[in-house]
């Protein structure tokens, strides 16, 4: 099954004018591509980079993105008279075998931080199967930071309306729920109370394993409330091009990673915290945990402690729980009993249409008419196309 990116055209208009993070990556391509050259670009959205390989001498260039947005590609390379050097792929990477191996991959398929989906799987496949020996992988690196923030505004929604509200209301019961949630931030650096440290440098070139475990000590640099951790990452798209969504730098549509303290730490400068951070990739997304202990700077004493996870967040009802319970018994149920005979269907020489009301007659309470029997059929056949 295809999966749409889950952005709109207007998103993809802010990626365009993201800078310098545009600016780096059209430097990149230029020095990257030599005069008639193969690329291809991951993630393509509408095909910016795509179309930008064409200016800069690309010969032929593949750009492959499920995303609907993908059909604007066309009628823009046309307009920019590159139509007969762009080939369109509306799928997932994936499940593309090229005739020819590129010689430049290009992609940015990450999220608030580098991992993000599928996106070190994505650029593994991509690295084996589509780069040619010697290509260029776009990006080349990324290193993920974290350091202790203060931040009464990302931390409001952890706090209000959980633990205090101006209607006298106790929703205590849900506020661990939010404080395990994880959230987009664009902070300052006078927000940081800790000097950042390391937790991963992630090598495009070479990595293969999507999930991150890394253990820092953190050192309080100045006194104040620390409400959680701020990650992010210094991105070298090639040797000597670069940018960063840290704090302090140009604000960039990626943002930052808050992930906020259930109960804020109290911190004066010299206070040490460990920190243990994990993202586990789990049907598509990540989890996110992070542990940690703070000690007094002079005594060692132990100031407090966090266990979290973003796993703690979702709200999961009794009925769920055994839904996904490997020793459930499944049931058939109407609904699937229609799904079933309506792909039975597939290969019979009906269209739509045919399928729809041949559904309708034979299901006549679930499909009462025409039009809800059609919209069922294009739904349930849209799931499974495959190009």
């Amino acid at each position: 099954m295809i999966r749409a990116s889950g952005y709109d055209i207007a998103a993809y208009g802010q990626m365009i004018d993201c800078e310098p993070r545009m600016g780096v990556y059209a430097e990149a391509l230029r020095r990257a591509i030599s005069p008639g050259c193969t690329v291809i670009d991951l993630g393509a959205g509408f095909g910016a980079f795509a179309l930008l390989a064409c200016k800069y001498g690309a010969g032929s260039v593949v750009a492959i993105e499920p995303d609907p947005s993908i059909e604007l590609l066309m009628p823009l390379a046309k307009a920019n008279g590159f139509a007969d050097r762009i080939t369109v792929v509306r799928d997932l990477s994936t499940r593309y075998t090229p005739e020819r191996k590129a010689d430049v991959v290009v992609s940015d398929c990450r999220g608030t931080v580098s991992l993000y989906q599928h996106h070190i799987a994505t650029i593994r496949d991509a690295r084996e199967r589509l780069l040619a020996p010697g290509g260029t992988l776009l990006p080349m690196r990324d290193t993920l930071r974290v350091a202790l923030a203060r931040s009464p505004k990302a931390y409001r929604q952890c706090h209000y309306p959980w633990r205090a509200n101006k209607y006298g209301l106790d929703l205590s019961a849900a506020h661990s729920f939010a404080a395990n949630t994880e959230s987009k931030s664009y902070l300052k650096p006078a927000a940081l109370l800790s000097e950042p440290r390391d937790l991963a440098v992630i090598d495009y070139r070479i990595v293969t394993q999507p999930n991150l475990d890394a253990a820092v000590e953190l050192v309080a640099t100045k006194g104040g409330v620390a409400h959680g951790l701020l990650v992010w990452f210094d991105a070298e798209i090639a040797e000597g091009l670069g940018y960063s969504n840290a704090p302090g730098q140009p604000e960039l549509v990626y943002g930052q990673m808050f992930l906020p303290l259930a109960n804020p730490l109290h911190l004066t400068a010299g206070d040490r915290i460990k920190v243990r951070v994990r993202g586990n990739l789990i049907d598509n997304r990540y989890v996110w945990s992070w542990d940690g202990e703070a000690n007094d700077g002079q005594t060692g004493e132990t100031r407090g402690a966090f266990r979290q996870s973003t796993f703690l967040s979702r709200v999961i009802s009794v009925d769920d729980a055994k839904v996904g319970s490997s020793q459930r018994v499944p049931e058939r149920s109407p609904k699937m009993q229609i799904d079933t005979d309506c792909l039975a269907m597939a290969g019979s020489g009906l269209d739509f249409g045919g399928i729809a009301k041949a559904m309708m007659e034979r299901y006549p309470q679930h499909l009462p008419d025409y039009r809800s029997a059609l919209d069922h059929v294009v739904s349930l056949y849209s799931r499974y196309r495959e190009n």
